[in-house]
């Protein structure tokens, strides 16, 4: 896996996740989310984002973890797949680090009960492990 340099570090329960800085947008607070009717389970619903649609996806949900209600520490990491604006809706955003492509390993085949395929390596931090998201398989909706 390659990766530009800067990886965006966020939380979703206990699972400490990063996503290439060059697919990251924007990270915002809550705001206002109207839920879709007959979407997939880990779709929290959709967003007016300065005049564009943007449909969240609840990280816990897409992991297969239970949803919590909305708190202050909860972020929405935008994203583009496809030319749509895609938000993670995450437990908190942490910080950016800065990674080299060769301290990345393959990702474990279980994480916490998390399937490994929403995941293309692991970085070892001084005191945990950072998941690295796969961008497509998380954000494909079929």
């Amino acid at each position: 896996m390659e990766i530009n340099g800067e990886i965006a570090v966020f939380q979703v329960d206990q699972i400490i996740c990063g996503l290439d800085i060059s697919y990251v947008q924007e990270i915002n607070k809550h705001i206002n989310i109207t839920r879709v009717y007959g979407a997939p389970d880990y779709v929290r619903g959709i967003m007016n984002l300065r005049g564009q649609i943007v449909t969240v996806i609840d990280m816990r949900k897409k992991f297969g973890l239970e949803s919590v209600e909305f708190n202050d520490g909860m972020r929405i990491v935008v994203t583009k797949y496809n030319e749509e604006s895609i938000g993670l809706l995450v437990d908190g955003v942490k910080d950016v680090i800065s990674a080299a492509t060769e301290n990345i390993e393959p990702p474990p085949s279980n994480v916490k009960g998390v399937s490994s395929r929403y995941f293309n390596g692991v970085l070892k931090l001084k005191d945990s492990l950072l998941m690295l998201l796969d961008k497509d398989k998380v954000l494909d909706f079929n």
